[in-house]
């Protein structure tokens, strides 16, 4: 039987952010999103995992050697947007701006997933920090109000982490093993 407890990878958002993404998402509070993500939440997914199974030890070892091979960099937060239509968004996030470090690091956690598990992912990586999901309401979100607002912030990426999911809990991301990244 599979194991009960899902996994990503990901990178932890500073609370500086976290801190910018809540107030501002406490304003929006009357959208009738029906899942706000807890701030101490809030992270970029690099990989979704699901189940672990037999897998972990050998995961473990491969993302070690992938974090060897990359060095820290820094990414730009930006606006807010969603995924899906603005009278019906599935997810309201914090969009980051184009990173050939980010992305590459993500390639290579991606590759090593779908060698493991034979699992291969269609869409396009389109990094981001979720603050909600899942729209419940009629009046959708206005364009405008979105794109006039973001969180302008640099920050240091110098790893990465394996999470547990941990659904009935606030935080419900438990951060299971920290990956270091080359220094520069």
């Amino acid at each position: 039987m599979k194991g009960d407890k899902h996994y990503f990878i990901g990178i932890n958002v500073p609370v500086s952010i976290a801190h910018q993404a809540e107030n501002w998402a406490k304003e929006l509070i009357p959208f009738p999103f029906k899942q706000w993500t807890y701030p101490d939440d809030y992270h970029i997914t690099l990989q979704f995992l699901g189940f672990l199974d037999d897998k972990k030890e050998k995961l473990i070892t491969r993302l070690k050697e992938v974090a060897s091979r990359h060095s820290s960099f820094s990414l730009q937060t930006g606006q807010y947007d969603v995924f899906g239509a603005y009278n019906k968004p599935r997810v309201l996030y914090v969009s980051l701006r184009p990173n050939d470090k980010l992305m590459n690091l993500q390639r290579d956690i991606q590759a090593v997933w779908e060698e493991l598990s034979a699992l291969y992912e269609k869409r396009p990586y389109r990094p981001h920090i979720t603050i909600a999901k899942k729209w419940g309401g009629e009046a959708g979100l206005l364009e405008e109000q979105l794109k006039q607002t973001s969180i302008e912030e640099q920050f240091q990426v110098s790893s990465f982490a394996l999470f547990e999911v941990h659904p009935a809990s606030k935080p419900k991301y438990k951060k299971i093993l920290s990956f270091s990244l080359q220094s520069q």
